[in-house]
């Protein structure tokens, strides 16, 4: 049973991975020098003349590589939706369950773009009567764009174990079946931290704390990654057989 339209959507579906798990590594090299960053900027409050001079400079060279590789980061992640969009589309007319999944994408698409102009509309009017309620709309959509990202997880690897099931292939099925277990775990305790993250407001020593916690999100959202990109690249290569 052959499923090209199948394989050239998870071929891109991997691709995608792969440049996400890029995104990832960056955008926490981001985060760890927005962290020193944070830190060096606090430390000048309570600093004397001299320290608090070079505490300056520290501040200014890390939020260099901060900014850097934010952007790269973004980027790549943009780049990487665009693919998986794409391959899920693609997937979709072989295997109706990607359908949801390309469903999923669309809302974690809106609920970031949400989430972005909000934070930005929360750094323009700082100290304002409204700032909290766009805290709330900010943190409310974040956490809606990770639930989307967990069920596109969930709805592609479920897509592929349909696949599996129908090539006669009970080895991807069986391990499809392990991996979502897996990768359904780790990024609900990825969407816990990023829920406590969004509890604290993002001022002076509470920013280290919530800089920490969308670290460690971002790390166990890489482990997530990881995982699932092995079982992408298994499935690709059962599909490919199939094909041929």
């Amino acid at each position: 049973m052959k499923f090209p339209n199948a394989y050239s959507g998870v071929k891109k579906i991997f691709s995608a991975e792969i440049l996400s798990i890029i995104a990832v590594v960056l955008l926490i090299a981001s985060s760890v020098f927005g962290l020193l960053t944070a830190a060096a900027a606090i430390s000048v409050e309570t600093a004397d003349a001299e320290t608090a001079s070079s505490l300056v400079l520290a501040a200014g060279i890390f939020a260099i590589p901060t900014l850097a590789f934010g952007a790269c980061g973004t980027v790549l992640a943009i780049i990487s939706f665009i693919l998986q969009i794409v391959g899920v589309n693609q997937a979709k007319k072989d295997e109706p369950i990607f359908k949801t999944a390309f469903l999923f994408i669309l809302i974690g698409i809106i609920s970031t773009a949400v989430s972005s102009i909000t934070g930005t509309l929360m750094n323009s009017v700082q100290n304002l009567v409204g700032n909290r309620v766009l805290d709330i709309f900010n943190a409310f959509f974040s956490c809606l764009g990770k639930v989307a990202t967990i069920l596109v997880f969930y709805y592609i690897i479920t897509g592929i174990i349909s696949l599996a099931d129908r090539i006669g292939n009970e080895k991807i099925a069986k391990q499809g079946k392990t991996i979502i277990n897996c990768v359904m775990i780790i990024l609900v305790l990825s969407l816990i931290a990023t829920i406590t993250a969004s509890v604290f407001p993002q001022n002076g020593t509470n920013a280290i704390l919530v800089g920490v916690l969308a670290l460690a999100a971002l790390v166990i959202e890489f482990i997530a990654y990881i995982i699932y990109l092995v079982f992408l690249g298994r499935a690709k290569k059962m599909l490919k057989e199939a094909t041929e």
